[in-house]
Protein backbone atom coordinates (compact mmCIF):
# COMPACT_ATOMS: atom_id res chain seq x y z
CA UNK A 1 0.00 0.00 0.00
CA UNK A 2 1.15 3.38 -0.88
CA UNK A 3 2.32 5.74 1.83
CA UNK A 4 -0.95 7.06 3.81
CA UNK A 5 -1.59 8.55 7.50
CA UNK A 6 -5.19 8.75 9.14
CA UNK A 7 -6.63 9.56 12.99
CA UNK A 8 -9.36 7.86 14.41
CA UNK A 9 -10.56 9.80 17.85
CA UNK A 10 -11.48 8.73 21.10
CA UNK A 11 -14.92 6.86 21.79
CA UNK A 12 -17.51 8.26 23.82
CA UNK A 13 -16.66 5.64 26.50
CA UNK A 14 -13.26 6.37 26.47
CA UNK A 15 -13.98 9.94 26.67
CA UNK A 16 -15.72 9.10 29.39
CA UNK A 17 -12.97 7.96 32.01
CA UNK A 18 -10.15 10.69 30.19
CA UNK A 19 -8.96 13.54 32.53
CA UNK A 20 -8.76 16.44 31.18
CA UNK A 21 -5.66 18.52 31.38
CA UNK A 22 -6.19 21.65 33.41
CA UNK A 23 -4.82 24.65 31.68
CA UNK A 24 -2.49 25.64 35.02
CA UNK A 25 -0.74 22.37 34.34
CA UNK A 26 0.98 23.48 30.51
CA UNK A 27 4.63 24.32 30.90
CA UNK A 28 4.10 26.91 28.10
CA UNK A 29 1.14 28.07 25.95
CA UNK A 30 2.75 29.10 22.94
CA UNK A 31 4.95 26.55 22.07
CA UNK A 32 3.55 24.32 19.97
CA UNK A 33 5.48 21.22 20.10
CA UNK A 34 5.14 20.79 24.00
CA UNK A 35 1.09 21.51 23.26
CA UNK A 36 1.51 18.78 20.80
CA UNK A 37 3.60 16.27 22.86
CA UNK A 38 1.07 16.98 26.02
CA UNK A 39 -2.05 16.49 23.93
CA UNK A 40 -0.91 13.05 22.29
CA UNK A 41 0.10 11.68 25.84
CA UNK A 42 -3.81 12.69 26.69
CA UNK A 43 -5.23 10.69 23.43
CA UNK A 44 -2.71 8.00 24.30
CA UNK A 45 -4.71 7.10 27.32
CA UNK A 46 -7.85 6.54 25.45
CA UNK A 47 -8.93 4.33 22.24
CA UNK A 48 -7.59 6.93 19.87
CA UNK A 49 -5.48 5.93 16.61
CA UNK A 50 -2.94 6.58 14.36
CA UNK A 51 -2.35 4.63 11.47
CA UNK A 52 0.55 5.62 9.28
CA UNK A 53 2.00 3.44 6.67
CA UNK A 54 4.07 3.19 3.13
CA UNK A 55 7.71 2.24 1.69
CA UNK A 56 6.48 -1.49 2.02
CA UNK A 57 5.36 -1.54 5.18
CA UNK A 58 1.32 -1.16 5.68
CA UNK A 59 1.35 -0.31 9.75
CA UNK A 60 4.40 1.24 10.99
CA UNK A 61 2.80 0.48 14.65
CA UNK A 62 3.15 4.07 15.69
CA UNK A 63 1.58 4.60 19.28
CA UNK A 64 -0.56 7.76 19.69
CA UNK A 65 1.16 9.23 22.81
CA UNK A 66 4.73 9.66 21.57
CA UNK A 67 5.05 8.39 17.83
CA UNK A 68 2.21 10.27 16.67
CA UNK A 69 3.71 13.04 18.12
CA UNK A 70 6.63 13.37 16.31
CA UNK A 71 4.61 13.57 12.88
CA UNK A 72 1.74 16.31 14.44
CA UNK A 73 4.85 18.39 15.94
CA UNK A 74 5.65 18.79 11.93
CA UNK A 75 2.51 18.74 10.39
CA UNK A 76 2.30 22.73 10.25
CA UNK A 77 5.70 22.89 8.05
CA UNK A 78 4.00 19.74 5.97
CA UNK A 79 0.91 21.62 5.60
CA UNK A 80 2.73 24.99 4.54
CA UNK A 81 5.58 23.70 2.35
CA UNK A 82 2.87 21.67 0.61
CA UNK A 83 0.78 24.54 -0.07
CA UNK A 84 4.09 26.40 -1.23
CA UNK A 85 5.67 24.09 -3.56
CA UNK A 86 8.84 23.36 -1.06
CA UNK A 87 10.79 20.77 -0.22
CA UNK A 88 10.15 19.31 3.18
CA UNK A 89 12.05 16.71 5.34
CA UNK A 90 10.28 14.87 8.85
CA UNK A 91 12.59 13.94 11.28
CA UNK A 92 10.18 10.99 12.65
CA UNK A 93 12.49 10.45 15.59
CA UNK A 94 10.70 8.23 17.97
CA UNK A 95 13.18 5.45 19.40
CA UNK A 96 12.51 1.96 17.24
CA UNK A 97 11.08 3.99 14.00
CA UNK A 98 13.97 6.51 13.23
CA UNK A 99 13.22 7.59 9.73
CA UNK A 100 13.39 10.76 8.06
CA UNK A 101 10.84 11.23 5.48
CA UNK A 102 11.63 14.45 2.61
CA UNK A 103 8.38 16.03 0.52
CA UNK A 104 9.22 16.75 -2.82
CA UNK A 105 6.91 18.52 -5.15
CA UNK A 106 7.14 17.62 -8.59
CA UNK A 107 3.98 19.15 -10.58
CA UNK A 108 0.48 17.75 -8.82
CA UNK A 109 2.16 14.70 -7.47
CA UNK A 110 4.69 14.18 -4.54
CA UNK A 111 7.89 12.39 -4.09
CA UNK A 112 8.15 11.01 -0.68
CA UNK A 113 11.74 9.55 0.32
CA UNK A 114 12.00 7.63 3.28
CA UNK A 115 15.39 7.28 5.35
CA UNK A 116 15.75 4.89 7.64
CA UNK A 117 18.22 5.02 10.81
CA UNK A 118 17.14 1.90 12.57
CA UNK A 119 16.98 -1.81 11.34
CA UNK A 120 14.31 -1.84 8.90
CA UNK A 121 14.79 -0.86 5.27
CA UNK A 122 12.26 0.82 3.03
CA UNK A 123 11.31 -0.50 -0.10
CA UNK A 124 10.99 0.71 -2.53
CA UNK A 125 12.95 3.92 -0.91
CA UNK A 126 10.65 6.22 -3.10
CA UNK A 127 6.99 6.59 -3.22
CA UNK A 128 4.72 9.11 -5.69
CA UNK A 129 1.87 10.69 -4.11
CA UNK A 130 -0.74 12.96 -5.89
CA UNK A 131 -0.14 16.82 -4.45
CA UNK A 132 -4.18 17.24 -3.46
CA UNK A 133 -4.22 13.91 -2.21
CA UNK A 134 -1.44 14.15 0.54
CA UNK A 135 -2.85 18.09 1.30
CA UNK A 136 -5.64 16.65 2.44
CA UNK A 137 -4.84 13.61 4.57
CA UNK A 138 -2.66 16.48 6.05
CA UNK A 139 -5.62 18.58 6.43
CA UNK A 140 -8.10 15.79 7.44
CA UNK A 141 -5.65 15.01 10.20
CA UNK A 142 -5.18 18.61 11.43
CA UNK A 143 -8.79 19.17 11.64
CA UNK A 144 -9.68 15.39 13.41
CA UNK A 145 -6.80 15.88 15.87
CA UNK A 146 -7.92 18.92 16.95
CA UNK A 147 -11.24 17.78 17.36
CA UNK A 148 -10.15 15.05 19.93
CA UNK A 149 -8.05 17.70 21.49
CA UNK A 150 -10.98 19.25 22.25
CA UNK A 151 -12.69 16.40 23.59
CA UNK A 152 -9.38 15.55 26.08
CA UNK A 153 -7.97 18.72 26.70
CA UNK A 154 -10.16 21.76 26.48
CA UNK A 155 -7.13 23.89 27.83
CA UNK A 156 -5.10 23.49 24.71
CA UNK A 157 -7.86 23.03 22.41
CA UNK A 158 -8.74 26.85 22.86
CA UNK A 159 -4.83 27.55 21.49
CA UNK A 160 -3.33 27.65 18.21
CA UNK A 161 -3.50 25.98 16.04
CA UNK A 162 -5.52 24.21 17.29
CA UNK A 163 -8.95 26.46 17.46
CA UNK A 164 -8.64 27.53 13.92
CA UNK A 165 -7.80 23.67 12.97
CA UNK A 166 -11.17 22.66 14.89
CA UNK A 167 -12.89 25.39 13.22
CA UNK A 168 -11.73 24.09 9.94
CA UNK A 169 -9.14 26.56 9.37
CA UNK A 170 -6.03 24.53 8.58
Amino acid sequence: MPFHFSFAGPSPEALARVRAVPRGHLEDEKDYYILALVACGVLEGTDAAFRIGGFGRDDWAFDVGYDMSAFVEELPRLINALRSGREVELDLYSQGVERTLTFSPDGDRVLITCVSRASWVPQPEVEVCDAGDLLGMCVRLAHDFAGAVSAVAPAIARLEPFERWRRGKV
